[in-house]
């Protein structure tokens, strides 16, 4: 059933920004994310000057339709990214729904991550709890534990600034490839030093990794070339700094294990790679979480270990091995490690074209 958002007369001053956004194009993007089919808002109303931008593409209109379910909330607010869609959906399955909700009155319920109740931005003040607000809320519930306690604090708050400027997502990933590939030549000279410094900056680029995502979902610039940039960005990374390290090492001791265990790593990677990504293409994603893979987990011969191969433990441990002066032994670890991410794709793989024949 089609449902309206109907801007109500802020508290406030709707084109203040929040976020990287002003008050009242956040609330419209968030309700057409949310399934809404249209904007209604009065026409001498200040927020109609804030919603002039091509990420809107929902109409905009002074009335709302006789039958169309409405949700009113002031322009002044910021509420949950996922409350329209919650809302709408509990209206769809309730066999007499509400022609008419007021959002400012409404919550996410306590089973949303990170859930929060409607915010009117009122001041300063206000306006500094609901930019956190949010911002808590862009964590994942699949994040690891490297990521929830550590790199997500220092990624969200690099973010926040980041808003700010007129950076994009997708140049921001860029960037973040960058720092990656600087680690994996540094990685090359194989020193202690060197070595030490490329784990940093790979641990570095960890960080740096959620910041893209942060930014383009914050500001509602999310693209299908986006995620494909998150996605092999990560992946060169990987392959370039462990085949950097592999040679380095070599290059430092002549031990041939270390050169191998890196062809290792890096064949079989590329090959877990074009797996997953083929399987991306036909689904229409660049999102790598959308591979099934975890399906497949959980019964291989390596599943023992297969939480320390998680990005954001594993790029961490590769820090403390080379500040321990032992990242060979830990790039030998690895290459068990991507042995047994290529059995889970390829279970995962047979497992797919099973479904497909039946």
């Amino acid at each position: 059933m089609n449902w309206v958002l109907v801007l109500d007369e802020p508290s406030s001053d709707p084109t203040a920004r929040v976020g990287g956004l002003p008050l009242a194009l956040r609330l419209c993007l968030d309700a057409q994310a949310g399934g809404a089919s249209a904007i209604v808002v009065a026409a001498d109303a200040a927020a109609r000057s804030a919603l002039d931008d091509p990420r809107l593409r929902i109409p905009i209109s002074t009335e709302a339709a006789p039958s169309a379910r409405r949700v009113r909330v002031p322009a002044s607010f910021v509420v949950h990214r996922a409350l329209f869609r919650l809302i709408a959906d509990e209206d769809d399955r309730a066999p007499n729904p509400l022609l008419e909700r007021d959002l400012s009155r409404s919550a996410p319920s306590s089973d949303t991550p990170w859930a929060f109740a409607p915010m009117d931005v009122r001041d300063t003040h206000s306006r500094r709890e609901a930019e956190s607000a949010l911002f808590r809320s862009l964590r994942k519930p699949q994040d690891g534990w490297t990521s929830r306690y550590l790199n997500r604090y220092i990624s969200l708050a690099i973010s926040r600034i980041l808003v700010r400027t007129p950076l994009a997502p997708n140049q921001i990933s860029i960037g973040i490839l960058g720092v990656g590939l600087a680690g994996a030549w540094l990685a090359t000279r194989g020193t202690y030093t060197a070595l030490l410094g490329a784990a940093a900056l790979f641990q570095a680029q960890s960080v740096l990794d959620g910041c893209d995502g942060e930014v383009s979902r914050i500001t509602h610039r999310g693209s299908r070339t986006g995620e494909w940039l998150d996605t092999i960005g990560d992946d060169l990374t990987n392959y370039g700094f462990f085949a950097g390290a592999g040679i380095g090492l070599y290059r430092q001791t002549g031990s041939l294990p270390y050169l191998l265990a890196a062809g290792v790593v890096v064949s079989c990677g590329f090959i877990a790679s074009g797996l997953e990504y083929r399987y991306l293409i036909k689904i229409g994603s660049g999102d790598l979480l959308k591979y099934p893979l975890s399906q497949a987990q959980g019964s291989g011969p390596f599943s023992f270990i297969a939480p320390l191969f998680k990005r954001d433990t594993f790029v961490f441990l590769t820090l403390i091995a080379a500040l321990l002066g032992a990242l060979g032994p830990m790039l030998l670890i690895f290459a068990l490690g991507a042995i047994g991410i290529l059995i889970g794709v390829v279970r995962t793989e047979l497992r797919l074209a099973r479904e497909v024949r039946t």
